[in-house]
């Protein structure tokens, strides 16, 4: 005998669902080329704002403009020195 409960469809959650304007911001995330490279320094383990700095050879406010965009649109988050990719950023930015 099966349950009822478990045979109605599972509905998405409303988190997980992307609209259009969540797709512009993720590709305006991604059409800076040096943002994209931001992105991919950071990576899944994060690093200092210092370390990208000198990987990327960038001065600290153009790091800082960079990373106040992927903060406000909730892709990253600094804590301290340290740049991380939040579940969000690591989703949509780095798995592409």
């Amino acid at each position: 005998m099966t349950d009822d409960i478990e045979s109605i469809p599972q509905e998405s959650d409303a988190c997980e669902m992307k609209t259009p304007q969540d797709h512009r911001i993720m590709f305006k995330a991604l059409e800076n080329p040096l943002r994209r490279k931001i992105v991919k320094s950071i990576g899944a383990f994060g690093k200092t704002k210092n370390e990208i700095m000198k990987e990327l050879k960038i001065s600290e406010s153009q790091l800082k403009f960079q990373l106040d965009f992927l903060i406000k649109e909730c892709y990253a988050e600094v804590d301290g020195d340290k740049c991380r990719l939040n579940s969000k950023g690591l989703q949509e930015l780095l798995a592409i």
